[in-house]
């Protein structure tokens, strides 16, 4: 059982177990095939997921895209050091048990759930001032919001000048355009249209025109690519888990 921070706040009685059998599926699976940069683990392969082989570490149940997302920040140091307060959405134990390690940074974690986030924050209203954060990270969050041009919005709005949001989300790269219909609510058939069962949209890369459209300057980042197929075998990198890289423009200087 991955780590999860749900699997963190469950009782004593479940928590021993599971970490029972992460370590006894740790021992196992012994090896130096794959390699998760999050934790610093290596095993002989990676556990399957529903939908995909090779995909969970063993030992912090880092998925590809966090694994991705955090080789990202590593070989781009300047943006933690930059970042005095980092808004993490919907964040992942693995990630936030080093982004809380990072010296100077001002870390702190929302989600709708108050069981999940320190701040319980709606990503289309969020209760932040104008200008308030310096960095945001929102992974595989938009695709299960409804309004998400509204989201996008409130991500800017509370973005200092010059701050900086990384976005990633479920992509299909061939698709030339971002496919919704909300007459799909069925379970089913949002998960073959979709991807996913709880999925409202499956997005192509023109979502960095949404990101654009509250002002945002953006980059689309083929992260994987970049890489290089030897590090992308070695960490199980998918290759569309690109990377939107955001920043608000800075204020202009005073004429």
């Amino acid at each position: 059982m991955p780590t999860t921070i749900a699997n963190l706040r469950a009782p004593l009685h479940k928590r021993v177990p599971a970490a029972l059998q992460r370590r006894a599926a740790m021992l196992r699976h012994r090896g130096a095939t794959v390699a998760c940069p999050v934790c610093g683990h290596a095993f002989d392969r990676f556990k399957d997921d529903w939908n995909r082989p090779n995909a969970i570490c063993w030992r912090c149940g880092a998925h590809e895209r966090q694994r991705a997302l955090w080789l990202y920040l590593e070989r781009h140091p300047e943006l933690l050091a930059g970042a005095g307060e980092l808004l993490h959405f919907a964040p992942e134990w693995c990630l936030e048990r080093r982004l809380r390690a990072v010296p100077g940074l001002r870390y702190r974690t929302a989600d709708l759930d108050p069981r999940l986030g320190e701040l319980q924050l709606d990503i289309t209203e969020i209760a932040l001032p104008d200008g308030s954060v310096d960095a945001v990270l929102c992974s595989h969050v938009l695709e299960h919001i409804e309004d998400d041009r509204a989201a996008i919005a409130e991500l800017a709005r509370v973005l200092r000048p010059g701050g900086w949001l990384l976005v990633m989300v479920p992509l299909d790269v061939d698709r030339a355009a971002t496919w919704e219909d909300p007459s799909i609510v069925a379970p089913a058939e949002r998960q073959r249209a979709f991807w996913q069962y709880d999925h409202v949209r499956l997005y192509a890369p023109d979502i960095a025109e949404r990101l654009r459209a509250p002002g945002l300057q953006v980059e689309r980042v083929r992260w994987t690519r970049a890489l290089g197929p030897a590090l992308a075998a070695r960490h199980r990198l998918l290759d569309a888990d690109d990377v939107f890289h955001c920043v608000r423009p800075a204020a202009a200087a005073p004429g």
